[in-house]
């Protein structure tokens, strides 16, 4: 399967390779949509080295292919912590969301920072 973003500029558009399955496209974008479908149970985080370790550190990486094909550096990954879905995009960004509210301020306080939606 490929996907083909949509950039400014269309010029360095490209199609690139994003899962080897259908049924792994499908299941990507229910996790993905999982992630943006109740703003009070979500969040996103500007990632950085340390925020990432953390990650590693306090989440089970999930048995799905990384991804985007052929990217290793900053590839897609998924995580799992104590009642909470994670994504590491790329090593840019952490999404998080979590069963309860309390869930997701407990992985906040795990992996600190200037959360998108920490109100607290």
């Amino acid at each position: 399967m490929f996907i083909r973003p949509d950039l400014a500029d269309k010029s360095a558009e490209r199609w690139e390779g994003w899962l080897e399955r259908l049924s792994l496209c499908f299941v990507e974008i229910v996790l993905s949509e999982s992630l943006q479908a109740d703003g009070e149970l979500c969040d996103f985080l500007d990632a950085d080295d340390d925020s990432i370790g953390l990650l590693e550190e306090n989440a089970v990486r999930l048995p799905f292919p990384a991804y985007p094909i052929g990217e290793d550096e900053h590839a897609i990954r998924w995580f799992l912590g104590q009642d909470v879905l994670l994504r590491n995009d790329g090593g840019l960004a952490v999404l998080a969301r979590g069963r309860t509210a309390e869930d997701l301020d407990r992985v906040r306080d795990l992996i600190p920072g200037d959360w998108l939606n920490d109100c607290r």
